[in-house]
């Protein structure tokens, strides 16, 4: 006897979700509009959809009541915003965004606040404000910059307001770096 195809990958909207574990139950529009049990997602990423979301099903050949949710599909309601060979493209439901271009190497990363731990870089552009712990760079250009802990650079450059609790510069500074209460800083 034969596999049928219908039987095994369905087409469903996201009825219920289970957050913790990962999984969610979806309605057959086609099948009387009863709920299925609930399905882990088939992914390598944690991003649960919205419900009444569009995802394709695989069942096991064997069981209706066993298989995985392969995701939401790209349709004419939903297409990529970035494409294109070598690009990967993530863009998460509040709008914040990865894009990884390999052929130019590039990674893009937009988001209302990135928090970064550990970084070592051979260069960092900070169009705007630069806050940190500690700062240990050859040269810093930035509009303004807050260190929490200290500061070691060789050439500093600050247009606006420098506050930084420890400074040491070996080569030049220049900008506004306020003294602090009288402090030694």
């Amino acid at each position: 006897m034969g596999v049928n195809m219908e039987q095994i990958v369905r087409i469903g909207k996201i009825s219920t979700i289970d957050y913790a574990r990962g999984t969610a139950s979806v309605v057959y529009t086609d099948r009387n509009n009863e709920p299925s049990p609930n399905f882990p997602f088939f992914s390598f990423a944690y991003e649960m959809p919205k419900a009444d979301d569009t995802v394709v099903v695989l069942l096991l050949p064997n069981s209706t009541t066993k298989g995985f949710i392969l995701g939401v599909p790209w349709s004419g309601a939903k297409i990529p915003d970035e494409s294109g060979q070598g690009v990967f493209y993530k863009k998460f439901s509040d709008g914040a965004s990865v894009k990884y271009n390999a052929k130019t190497k590039q990674m893009e990363v937009t988001a209302g606040r990135i928090v970064m731990k550990n970084v070592k870089a051979d260069s960092v552009e900070v169009a705007g404000q630069l806050e940190a712990g500690t700062v240990i760079a050859e040269s810093l250009c930035a509009d303004r910059v807050t260190v929490k802990e200290s500061a070691s650079v060789n050439n500093l450059t600050v247009s606006g307001l420098a506050s930084i609790h420890n400074l040491d510069v070996s080569g030049a500074a220049s900008g506004n770096f306020p003294v602090d209460g009288g402090a030694d800083d």
